[in-house]
């Protein structure tokens, strides 16, 4: 489980956990779990110069994997013309590289009956202004998850990926501060609990795609065949992104909830 001290993934781990499963948790920071199940193997995935050393090295400590879960991801919004080329690259590696190449090294270690979850984003179909790195990584993501399902198939090896909306957790916050779109609050913001749910029902029945909300992924999946629906729908997205923004900053969310 990549992410695994994240908002979404700690509550993930914790559920594994309760579930019997032997857990090993890659994350730059140590989650607060203490479990004889649970193993902890820090893993800065935005140092892409480690990543094949580090994939290798839990490859070399694991008989098999059931389970594969990646939920590890970042973004730094901002326009083209003023992003840094080390937030570039750190968005690549965290969000696409990483589990491209984690899944390719423990792929031999899946047997039939496994399970591969992508944590995407809705950002996958609907490219947005200020987050055009984040957005390219996560429809990469989408199409390496839907490749890899047709190749392990055969194999009896399930892949699946869920798409969520804005999630009301630290990652949410910090993209808020550094100038995220309000576009994140058209809807409320989902709780990591009702995430974590969905991604640990597709461990136990696996599907190929998850939208969540599923109007939203519909909506998204209109804007890539008609690019201009959504030029045409942001005046009215924006406004109503503004009043749930503004409603969210009224009452403390984060304070209250990440």
């Amino acid at each position: 489980m990549t992410g695994a001290s994240g908002g979404i993934g700690a509550i993930v781990v914790r559920s594994l956990l309760n579930e019997g499963y032997n857990v090993v948790g890659l994350s730059r920071s140590r989650p607060d779990i203490s479990h004889d199940s649970f193993t902890f193997v820090p893993f800065d995935a935005s140092q892409a110069s480690e990543l094949e050393r580090v994939c290798e090295n839990v490859k070399k400590n694991l008989s098999s994997v059931s389970v594969l879960i990646h939920c590890a991801a970042i973004i730094t919004p901002t326009d083209v013309e003023s992003m840094a080329t080390d937030d570039v690259l750190s968005q690549i590696s965290i969000n696409l590289t990483m589990p491209v190449v984690l899944t390719s090294t423990l792929l031999p270690l899946m047997e039939k009956g496994s399970r591969i979850v992508f944590v995407n984003s809705m950002a996958a179909t609907m490219p947005l202004a200020g987050s055009s790195i984040y957005g390219a990584t996560k429809a990469g993501l989408r199409n390496f998850a839907l490749s890899l399902s047709q190749e392990v198939e055969g194999r009896g090896i399930a892949v699946s990926s869920i798409f969520p909306g804005a999630v009301l957790t630290e990652m949410l916050r910090q993209e808020m501060a550094s100038g995220g779109s309000v576009l994140n609050f058209v809807s409320c913001p989902a709780r990591p609990e009702a995430v974590a749910r969905e991604i640990l029902s597709l461990v136990n029945k696996p599907r190929l795609e998850r939208f969540l909300p599923a109007l939203d992924g519909i909506f998204g999946g209109l804007c890539m065949l008609m690019p201009g629906l959504l030029r045409i729908s942001m005046p009215a997205l924006t406004y109503f992104g503004k009043r749930g923004y503004a409603r969210a900053i009224r009452k403390n969310i984060f304070q209250s909830r990440v």
